[in-house]
């Protein structure tokens, strides 16, 4: 600041004092910062007096003073003893702070130039912040020195004003972010519901920190999502601006730093720069500041080892078209961050709660009856009574399972007469046969031996006969030693031809019994239906079998079907009692194996007398069969494998939850 010419009068002096004080008073009511207010006032005060030069010193964090502001002081403190002097200075004024007067001190030793302190304390709010100093020269007149300290207390004191100014705007300044903070935390935490505390965290956000625009992201798994943005309904994840500023979030957070952008990319990791610099390209914010949001670390345990670090819950991303100081927006945005990381957290966890809907009603019925009142015990107590006594009391469907099968209602089994081989098969798999059609035809070597041996001896037998009825028509004898006797030999021919037809009565009862058993083994079907085996003419053809062995199934597959079932023997008690008390056969709903979901119903119509036994698992089983209706079926297979449930009444909750276990008990411990 250039000043004019110095005062010829006292006057006119006293004048110009007084016109810097009015300068100087009109600018402690103006909003100026202290970096260009007090430059102002030390370069007025410099002129006004007899001073080398002025300074003020502020109070440090430590309670030391500190040369905040300076004017003419190079002469003072010349660059090398430069830290020497001010130390020795601070420690002259320290001792005039003490004292909370002003007065003059002498200066430091070590510089060239001989001065002196004159200090005036600088209070404010009822405290010592500060010293306005003069440095004068030594040896002034008396009479100069008390108007030079007069001069400086004028001039202090509007220091005091200004600085009682600033510290008013500020706590004015701070008691609006203060509200501001007030009302973002009633808001955020106003209920547990996730989208509206994302909506609410952004908006409200947006108006404390006076940024235009702030978005809320929530960590899912390895990645950053878009809850809310501020001033929109609804994020559109498609959006590219949505999609780049997902990852950069992403890479910011695993980097586990806060990240401002003030228009440099230096000195950032290699992936977050290459995020910003992709994200920049959609955005025309000048100011960027992504905050991991994440929750309190926990104190450490008791052996003094520091917990992991928590999951991160997501990011809050600051942004503003307008140049602003970012450092001053992320101290501003601490309190911020710190509610919205606690208002988050607690909808997250709301969030992931089962029942949530059902448990808060519940929640607000308990502490209207008193609940919370009661001690831990009856807490416990109380609640397993009622779900043991609702148990008993609430009755449910009481079913038994089964396996079992869907087959034709009629059905046959061809079976190998006698042991043969296998000649030809006039059939395939699928085929619809009628009744009596030729199947299988079957071959038996030891039947054509037998049949050529009998019908051998059937003509000899029979050629022996005509030999003897020729001979007794001739009158002669069937033996060539017939001369030699007697007439008895004709008793021996008719003999003889008694024991031959009895013999040729025999062999042609054997040939017709073989003839039967050689036509057996024709294999005719013995119903109308279809031939259920699979690849029949591969399987069969030149296979030699048994006599009982089984070949082939023959099912009426367009006649009615049923249901045959395994009901495990342990399980027959509970189905027996259900019939025993019901007047209706029992239903069934049963579900295909290769069409789970979906049910189909029958009725049991038949339960077997015997106990069988599972030829895979050796568990003893009791037959069923079912009805049902099977136009409801499509694609019908023989075999095809079901899961069944037999509705056995309604039983309580008690009884169809634990009566396999009370069976297991009583068979194993009470036995």
């Amino acid at each position: 600041m250039q000043h004019s010419d110095a005062p010829r009068t006292a006057d006119e002096a006293r004048r110009q004092i007084e016109s810097l004080l009015d300068e100087l008073a009109d600018l402690s009511e103006m909003p100026l910062a202290p970096e260009e207010f007090y430059p102002q006032l030390l370069d007025r005060l410099t002129f006004a007096t007899s001073a080398l030069g002025a300074a003020v010193w502020e109070s440090g964090p430590s309670g030391h003073l500190m040369l905040s502001q300076r004017t003419d002081l190079a002469a003072i403190y010349p660059t090398p003893v430069a830290a020497e002097a001010i130390a020795e200075d601070a420690a002259q004024l320290m001792g005039m702070l003490a004292q909370g007067e002003p007065d003059r001190r002498p200066g430091s030793g070590v510089t060239v130039l001989d001065y002196e302190l004159n200090g005036v304390p600088l209070r404010a709010a009822g405290q010592f912040w500060g010293m306005l100093v003069l440095y004068q020269p030594l040896n002034l007149p008396k009479s100069i020195l008390q108007s030079d300290e007069r001069i400086a207390r004028a001039f202090a004191e509007v220091a005091q004003h200004f600085q009682q100014q600033t510290l008013l705007r500020d706590f004015q300044q701070h008691r609006h972010d203060w509200k501001r903070q007030l009302d973002f935390a009633e808001r955020v935490h106003a209920d547990l519901s996730f989208p509206k505390t994302t909506y609410r965290i952004a908006n409200e956000a947006r108006n404390c920190l006076d940024v235009d625009r702030v978005t809320v992201l929530s960590w899912q798994g390895v990645h950053c999502h878009v809850e809310a943005v501020s001033g929109v309904d609804k994020p559109n994840h498609r959006s590219n601006i949505v999609g780049k500023l997902q990852r950069l979030s992403e890479a910011v957070v695993r980097a586990r730093q806060t990240l401002l952008y003030t228009g440099e990319t230096e000195n950032l990791p290699p992936q977050v720069e290459a995020a910003l610099i992709d994200y920049l390209d959609e955005t025309p914010s000048k100011i960027i500041a992504i905050v991991p949001l994440r929750e309190c670390l926990a104190n450490e345990n008791d052996e003094g080892t520091k917990p992991q670090p928590p999951e991160p819950l997501g990011a809050l991303v600051l942004e503003s078209i307008e140049q602003l100081d970012g450092h001053q927006l992320l101290r501003r945005a601490e309190p911020i961050v710190r509610h919205a990381t606690t208002a988050l957290a607690n909808a997250q966890s709301y969030r992931h709660l089962p029942f949530a809907f059902l448990l808060a009603p519940l929640g607000k019925v308990l502490a209207n009856v008193g609940w919370y009142r009661l001690s831990s015990t009856m807490k416990v107590v109380i609640p397993l009574a009622l779900i043991v006594t609702a148990m008993f009391l609430i009755p449910t469907d009481f079913f038994i399972e089964v396996h079992g099968q869907l087959v034709p209602a009629v059905q046959r089994n061809v079976f190998a007469p006698s042991d043969g081989y296998v000649d030809e098969v006039l059939v395939q798999h699928g085929q619809h046969v009628a009744a009596g059609e030729t199947l299988i035809q079957l071959q038996s070597n030891e039947f054509t031996l037998q049949k050529a041996e009998i019908v051998g001896q059937l003509q000899t037998a029979q050629a022996e006969l005509d030999a003897i009825v020729v001979k007794r028509s001739q009158g002669m004898r069937r033996d060539p030693r017939a001369d030699s006797r007697g007439a008895e030999s004709y008793d021996d021919l008719s003999a003889d031809e008694q024991r031959l037809n009895t013999m040729i009565e025999s062999l042609t009862l054997q040939r017709n019994l073989l003839q039967k058993r050689e036509d057996a083994l024709t294999l005719k079907s013995p119903i109308a239906g279809q031939v259920l085996d699979w690849e029949v003419d591969e399987i069969l053809t030149m296979r030699p079998v048994a006599r009982g062995e089984l070949l082939m199934k023959v099912a009426d597959v367009d006649g009615p079907w049923t249901l045959r079932l395994e009901l495990p023997d342990k399980r027959t008690y509970h189905v027996l009692a259900a019939q025993e008390a019901s007047a209706e056969p029992l239903p069934v709903r049963f579900q295909l194996v290769n069409e789970p979901g979906k049910s189909y119903t029958g009725q049991l119509t038949n339960t077997a007398a015997i106990v069988d036994l599972d030829e895979d698992t050796d568990e003893p089983f009791v037959p069923l069969e079912a009805t049902f209706n099977k136009a409801e079926i499509p694609h019908m297979r023989h075999g095809l494998s079901v899961v069944g449930r037999i509705e056995c009444g309604r039983r309580s909750l008690a009884y169809v939850w634990t009566y396999q276990l009370v069976e297991t008990v009583r068979r194993y411990c009470f036995w």
